[in-house]
């Protein structure tokens, strides 16, 4: 388990340097690259006879679909878009409530923790809309606030848990996802992709990590 950990967070900050760099085709590799090793770290902890790690694995499975299509020299946005909500829908199956573990006074509290997300996703839609809009319409205004719901809805449902490994890499894909729509929609920085990164891996790493 330790020794693939550090193996993915040296691919990972490899990743990272390629961003800092701009070393765009570096990244072909790296970036889904460190997927299958995060996947791996999963497949290798996880009991194939429980349908929860199951559907974890389903939804790293879909999250290395996802990087493939946006670190396509075509990027192809709505399809990554589409391969993590269904990501997303995974790790919602995956997330049963009631698991046990250290933050089982959250689960107690799930409609405060529904309150405080419904809150964030409204803002957070009301700020991105503008930029949504100008560059794909309509449409993709729909598809930003499903996915956003979604995630949101991965979110709580991680809380209801009542596993700290899970809701904490819960969290950190939402700020992840976050960052992303801010810099493609907003306003862009080689800072908030390195961020978008950062936080990305260590997610997945810490779903990886609940199935062992």
């Amino acid at each position: 388990m330790l020794a693939l950990t550090a193996v993915a967070m040296a691919c990972g900050l490899m990743d990272l340097l390629a961003i800092a760099r701009g070393w765009e085709k570096a990244r072909y590799g790296w970036k889904p690259g460190t997927m299958v090793v995060i996947l791996l770290l999963a497949v290798l902890g996880a009991d194939f006879g429980d349908a929860l790690d199951r559907w974890l694995l389903a939804g790293l499975v879909l999250s290395l679909a996802g990087d493939v299509f946006l670190v396509l020299p075509k990027e192809r946005f709505l399809s990554g878009l589409l391969a993590f909500f269904a990501a997303h829908v995974c790790y919602m199956a995956a997330f049963a409530p009631g698991r046990g573990g250290s933050l089982q006074g959250l689960a107690e509290h799930q409609g405060i923790v529904a309150g405080v997300l419904a809150a964030f996703g409204a803002v957070y839609f009301f700020l991105l809309a503008k930029g949504v809009l100008r560059s794909g319409g309509r449409g993709l205004l729909v598809a930003v606030a499903c996915y956003i719901l979604v995630i949101l809805g991965m979110v709580w449902r991680a809380a209801t848990s009542g596993d700290a490994w899970i809701f904490t890499g819960a969290v950190l894909f939402m700020i992840s996802d976050s960052v992303l729509a801010w810099n493609r929609f907003v306003k862009g920085s080689r800072v908030f992709e390195v961020l978008v990164m950062v936080t990305y891996y260590a997610a997945q790493v810490l779903l990886a990590w609940s199935v062992s």
